[in-house]
C-alpha cells in the first residue's frame, strides 16, 4: 500500500498506476483471460457476495435499479454495482447511487456531484444522524452526532454494492444510531482470476477523475491470499463560481485463508479532500444571486469576506478493520473484527459570506467588520471587556475537528437443523478534539498550526486566568480568551451485547427474535464550551441505558413470493450539542425512542419484480432545539413526539426487444404530536421531511448492435422528491418555508466491445436548477413560502438550487 501524505506526490500515484496496469496487461495473459469469458464478451465488474446472496434471481430482478429480497425481514432496497457502474454519477459518492430507492430524499450538492461537501440523505423523514450508516457492517460517522460526510470516507470508486435497510433491523445490526434505520455500503469484492482495470473520466465544470483498480485474485504460492488494490484521483472546478475541489481516495483488501477453517481479512482505504468552500453558508444569499446568478458562491477579492482564499477546507480520513473467521466445526463459528476510523477537518472560514452584498467593492464596510482579534487581553476579574479589544479587519475563524474511533465487534452463531443462533457483543470508544478561533483574515496568516489548549485536568484553569468577583477569591470558574469559540474535548465509551435466533420450523417460514442491550457513556471535557456566558471549564458526563426488543418474520407463501413483518424498538443518544447549556443536569436531555410495527412483500417471477410495505413508528422523546426568553440561549430539549407512518412499493417490468421500466413511489407521513411548548408543532408535517417521493426509469439494453460482440445499455432514471417544509414549528407557529417538489432526470449510455467500454452521462438532463433547502427567516407575506426577492423582503435568506445540467464522458479498460 502506497500511503502519500504530500500532495505533491499525488500525480505521480496515478501515472505510476495506470504504467503498471499497462504492464500488467501485456505480460501477464491470465489478466487479459480473466477481463472476458468465453464467449469473447466484457466482463462486467464483480458483485459483492453479500448481494448476489441478497439479491433476487430472474429477469426482471437482473435489470432493477432497485429491488427487495424474498428474504427480507424489513422494507428493503438493494442496489447493485452494476446498476452504480450503469447509470450512477462516476464521480459521485454514495447519496449519488443510493438517491433511487423509495422514500430516500437528498439535498443535492449543490457544487456537482462527488465535490466539496454537503450532500445528505433522509429516509422516511428520518434526517442524517438519525439512522447507521454502515461499511461492510461497521457503522461509522461523526463523534458530536452520527451524521456523516458523504464525499470524506467512501467515494462511489469504492462502494461495490448498498443494501438499504428501512428498519431498526434485527438484534445484530450495531451502530451510534440504532433508530430510523441503516444504509450499509459493500467495499469492493475480491476477484476468481487476475485483472487490471483502469478507467478515466471528465465532465463539466473541469472535472477529472481517475480510478485504477488491480486484482490479483487468489494466489497459489501464498496460500490463497487473494488482494484488491483501487487507487482514484479527482479534481473540479466546481459548478458554484470560485469552488474548485479535488482529492484522492487509495484502498487496499486483502484476504489470508492462513487453513481451511481460519480466515483473516484485512481492509484499509485512506482518503483526502480539499475545497474552497464557506463553512458559515456554503451558498450564496438572494440579494448576492439577485446581483451574480444561483452560481455564485465566493469572489476573487481579498477585501471581502467571499474571497475563496479565506474559505478553504483540508480533510483527511482513514477507515480499517482486521476480520478473522474461525470455523470450529459441529456448526459452531466465531467471527471478531477489530475495526477504527479517524477523520480530521481543518477549516478556514469568514464570518459570514452573505454579507457581501456588493461584490467586487474595495472600501472596508466597518459596520461588519469588527472582530476580537488574537491578542486581545483578559478583562479583569468581575469586569467587562474593553473596548479596545476590538479592531477593523475581515472576520473569520479557523475551525479544526478531529476524533479516532476504536471498536470491536465479536460474533458466534451455532447451526441447528432448526435454524441458527448468533450471539456477540460490540464495544466502542470514541475521542475528539473541536476548537474554533476567532481571526482577522486580513492580519492573520492562517497556517492550520493552531494549537488546542492542554487536555483539562479535574480541577484548575489549565493555564487560563481565573475569574474572580470583587472581594471573592477563585470561585471554579476560568476566563475565556477573547477569540475562543470553543475548545472542547468530547467521547464515548459504549457497548452492546446481543443475542437472537433464526428459527426454520418449515422450510416456509422463518421467524427471528433477538434482544440487545445498549450502553452508552457520553463526556464532554471542555476548556471553553461553545456557550455564551457558561461558566469555564465544563465537565459533563451522561450515561444511557436501554434494552431493545426485536421480532421478524419471514414467510415464504411460493419460491417466488414472500411476505414478512416486523416489530422494532430504537435508541438515539443524543449529540454533544445537549450540553451547551450553561447546567446540562438541570436541563438534562433523554435518548429519542422508537417503537416501529411493518409488514410488507415481495414478489419476483420472470418479467416482473415486485415489493410494497406498510409501516407505522412512534417517535418519543424528540429532541428539539428551543431559546430561552431570559438569557437568549439555544438549548436542546425533549419535547414531544411524532408518528411516522406510510406506504412504500416498487417494481420493475422487462418489455421486449431488450427494453425495462422500473418505478417506485412512497407516502410519508411524519406528523409531531404531545408538544405542550410547540402547539403548530402537533398534528403537522416535521420540517426536512418529505410528504412523498418517487422514481421512474427505463433501461435498454442491446447485443450485436454493430459487431456481434458489442453491448449497448442505455438507461434513463427521474427521481422526484415531494414538498417539505424547511423550518420547524415554533410556539403556535406551525412549519414554515415550504420548499416545492423537485426531480432530476440522469440519462446514461454505455457502449462496451471486448474489454473496452465508453459511457456518457448527461446529468440533470432537463437543467432544473430548484431549490433544494432554505435557511433564512423571511417569508412572503400572507404565506408559509419563503421569500425568493429582495422586493419581497427576502435578501438575507439563502437557497441551495440543483446544479444544473453537466455532462460526464468515461473511458474504461479491463484486461
Amino acid at each position: 500500500m502506497i500511503y502519500l501524505q504530500r500532495r505533491a506526490r499525488r500525480g505521480a500515484l496515478g501515472c505510476s498506476m495506470l504504467a503498471l496496469a499497462t504492464a500488467l496487461a501485456a505480460g501477464h495473459p491470465a489478466m487479459a483471460a480473466g477481463a472476458n469469458d468465453a464467449a469473447g464478451k466484457p466482463a462486467d465488474d464483480p458483485e459483492v457476495s453479500e448481494i448476489t446472496v441478497t439479491a433476487p434471481k430472474g429477469q426482471a430482478a437482473d435489470v432493477a435499479q432497485v429491488k427487495s429480497s424474498l428474504s427480507a425481514t424489513e422494507p428493503q432496497a438493494v442496489i447493485t454495482r452494476k446498476f452504480i457502474e450503469e447509470s450512477a454519477p462516476r464521480v459521485g459518492d454514495f447519496t449519488t447511487s443510493a438517491i433511487l430507492a423509495p422514500s430516500m430524499a437528498t439535498t443535492p450538492n449543490a457544487n456537482g456531484p462527488g465535490a466539496t461537501d454537503g450532500a445528505k440523505l433522509t429516509m422516511r423523514g428520518f434526517q442524517d444522524g438519525e439512522y447507521n450508516i454502515t461499511y461492510d457492517g461497521i457503522a461509522w460517522g461523526d463523534t458530536n452526532g452520527p451524521s456523516h460526510h458523504a464525499n470524506s470516507f467512501f467515494p462511489s470508486s469504492t462502494i461495490g454494492g448498498i443494501v438499504i435497510d428501512r428498519g431498526p433491523g434485527q438484534a445484530a445490526d450495531l451502530g451510534q444510531a440504532n433508530f430510523g434505520g441503516s444504509v450499509n455500503l459493500y467495499s469492493l469484492p475480491f476477484e476468481d482470476a487476475p485483472s487490471v482495470r483502469q478507467t478515466l473520466t471528465a465532465g463539466s465544470f473541469g472535472t477529472y477523475q481517475g480510478v485504477t483498480t488491480l486484482a490479483t485474485g487468489p494466489i497459489d504460492r501464498l496460500h490463497g491470499t487473494n488482494v484488491v488494490l483501487n487507487f482514484m484521483e479527482y479534481k473540479t472546478k466546481g459548478y458554484l463560481t470560485n469552488s474548485p475541489s479535488d482529492g484522492y481516495n487509495q484502498f487496499i483488501k486483502v484476504k489470508v485463508p492462513v487453513t481451511d477453517r481460519f480466515t483473516v481479512t484485512a481492509l484499509y482505504t485512506h482518503n483526502w479532500d480539499t475545497y474552497n468552500q464557506g463553512d458559515s453558508n456554503s451558498t450564496a444569499s438572494v440579494a448576492q444571486t439577485e446581483a451574480y446568478g444561483k452560481r455564485f458562491a465566493l469572489s476573487n477579492d481579498p477585501t471581502l469576506q467571499t474571497y475563496y482564499g479565506y474559505n478553504y477546507t483540508k480533510k483527511a480520513t482513514e477507515f480499517g478493520y482486521i476480520k478473522a473467521d474461525l470455523d470450529l466445526g459441529q456448526g459452531f463459528k466465531v467471527e471478531n473484527t477489530a475495526y477504527t476510523y479517524w477523520y480530521s477537518n481543518k477549516t478556514l472560514s469568514a464570518l459570514d459570506g452573505t454579507a457581501d452584498n456588493t461584490v467586487g467593492a474595495k472600501a472596508l464596510a466597518a459596520a461588519n467588520l469588527v472582530i476580537l482579534t488574537p491578542s486581545a487581553k483578559y478583562p479583569a476579574g468581575g469586569s467587562g471587556y474593553a473596548a479596545t479589544s476590538k479592531q477593523y479587519g475581515l472576520p473569520g475563524y479557523l475551525k479544526r475537528n478531529a476524533y479516532r474511533v476504536r471498536g470491536d465487534i465479536l460474533k458466534g452463531t451455532k447451526e441447528f437443523d432448526f435454524g441458527t443462533a448468533t450471539v456477540g457483543v460490540l464495544y466502542e470508544t470514541a475521542r475528539t478534539s473541536r476548537s474554533r478561533f476567532d481571526i482577522d483574515l486580513i492580519t492573520t496568516l492562517p497556517d492550520f498550526r493552531e494549537k488546542a489548549a492542554n487536555y483539562p485536568g479535574p480541577t484548575g484553569c489549565q493555564g487560563l486566568p481565573q475569574q474572580v468577583a470583587p472581594g471573592k477569591t477563585y470561585d471554579g470558574a476560568c476566563q475565556v480568551p477573547l477569540n475562543v469559540a470553543y475548545n472542547e474535548y468530547s467521547g464515548w465509551h459504549q457497548y452492546q451485547p446481543f443475542a437472537q435466533f433464526e428459527w426454520r420450523p418449515t422450510d416456509k417460514l422463518t421467524i427471528t427474535p433477538g434482544i440487545k442491550y445498549v450502553h452508552f457513556d457520553l463526556y464532554v471535557h471542555a476548556p471553553v464550551l461553545a456557550v455564551k456566558g457558561s461558566l469555564q471549564p465544563a465537565y459533563t458526563s451522561s450515561t444511557y441505558t436501554k434494552t431493545l426488543p426485536f421480532l421478524t418474520v419471514n414467510y415464504r407463501i411460493r419460491p417466488n413470493w414472500a411476505v414478512y413483518a416486523q416489530y422494532a424498538q430504537g435508541f438515539l443518544v443524543p449529540n454533544v450539542s445537549a450540553f451547551y447549556v450553561n447546567n446540562p443536569q438541570a436541563q438534562r436531555v433523554v435518548p429519542q425512542e422508537s417503537t416501529n410495527y411493518q409488514i410488507g412483500t415481495v414478489f419476483n417471477s420472470g418479467k416482473l419484480t415486485l415489493d410494497a410495505d406498510l409501516y407505522y413508528i412512534d417517535f418519543q422523546h424528540k429532541i428539539q432545539s428551543l431559546i430561552d426568553p431570559a438569557t437568549n440561549e439555544t438549548y436542546e430539549t425533549n419535547s414531544g413526539g411524532a408518528t411516522y407512518k406510510g406506504i412504500e412499493g416498487q417494481a420493475t417490468y422487462v418489455l421486449p426487444y431488450g427494453f425495462s421500466t422500473f418505478a417506485n413511489v412512497s407516502i410519508n407521513s411524519a406528523e409531531g404530536k404531545d408538544d405542550p411548548l410547540n402547539p403548530g408543532y402537533n398534528g403537522r408535517q416535521l420540517a426536512k421531511a418529505p410528504f412523498w417521493t418517487g422514481a421512474l426509469g427505463v433501461r435498454m439494453e442491446r447485443h450485436g448492435l454493430l459487431r456481434p460482440d458489442d453491448i449497448l445499455i442505455a438507461t434513463l432514471n427521474d427521481k422526484m422528491i415531494g414538498p417539505q417544509f424547511a423550518t420547524a414549528a415554533s410556539g403556535v407557529t406551525p412549519p414554515t418555508g415550504k420548499i416545492h417538489a423537485f426531480d432530476q432526470a440522469d440519462l446514461s449510455a454505455t457502449y462496451k466491445l471486448g474489454r473496452y467500454s465508453l459511457q456518457v452521462q448527461l446529468l440533470n438532463l432537463f437543467d432544473s436548477t430548484d431549490i433544494t433547502s432554505f435557511k433564512g427567516k423571511a417569508l412572503i407575506a400572507g404565506t408559509n413560502l419563503p421569500a425568493t426577492t429582495s422586493l419581497q423582503g427576502g435578501a438575507a435568506n439563502v437557497f441551495t438550487y440543483q446544479t444544473g445540467r453537466s455532462y460526464q464522458v468515461t473511458l474504461k479498460a479491463a484486461f
